[in-house]
């Protein structure tokens, strides 16, 4: 059982060979009654959002002075402020990545299809100088044009 002022376990305890809700000192929402209130979590108002959207464009990073006169500003805690950053810089580097990531697609399926073309384009050349044949005004004992590509091939 757990008193007050201490915390809960996280796994739920069995009292009386069934789970235990009806505990003393403990709310129907698992809030303990004997502790200090301690606000819930609220959401941000859209007014707030926007502002820490600004400074974040501004700047992604908080100077120690900046967060706490944000925070006062916008009737915050100087740790929700900086929470709100560090989540925020976190969906901006997965989505940097996403973009970079896009570019790199892009590029690297171009540069695929440009070889593909040339190495279609050598072969077209491979078949024509193989079966190119020698004008009739060279001399007969020249070796044939196949002999000089293997040749130049090796």
């Amino acid at each position: 059982m757990v008193g007050c002022g201490q915390k809960r376990p996280f796994y739920p305890s069995f009292v009386d060979g069934a789970l235990g809700g009806e505990e003393a000192g403990v709310d129907d929402d698992g809030v303990d009654d004997c502790s200090p209130s301690v606000e819930k979590k609220r959401r941000l108002t859209f007014d707030q959002v926007r502002s820490l959207e600004r400074n974040f464009e501004l700047e992604n990073k908080l100077e120690p002075e900046r967060k706490m006169q944000l925070a006062k500003e916008l009737g915050l805690q100087p740790r929700q402020v900086a929470v709100w950053f560090q989540n925020r810089r976190a969906r901006w580097k997965t989505k940097q990545l996403e973009r970079d990531y896009e570019v790199l697609s892009l590029d690297y399926n171009r540069m695929k299809a440009e070889y593909e073309t040339i190495v279609l384009e050598k072969e077209k050349l491979k078949t024509e100088v193989n079966t190119a044949q020698l004008p009739s005004f060279l001399p007969s004992f020249l070796p044939s044009l196949s002999m000089i590509t293997l040749y130049y091939t090796c």
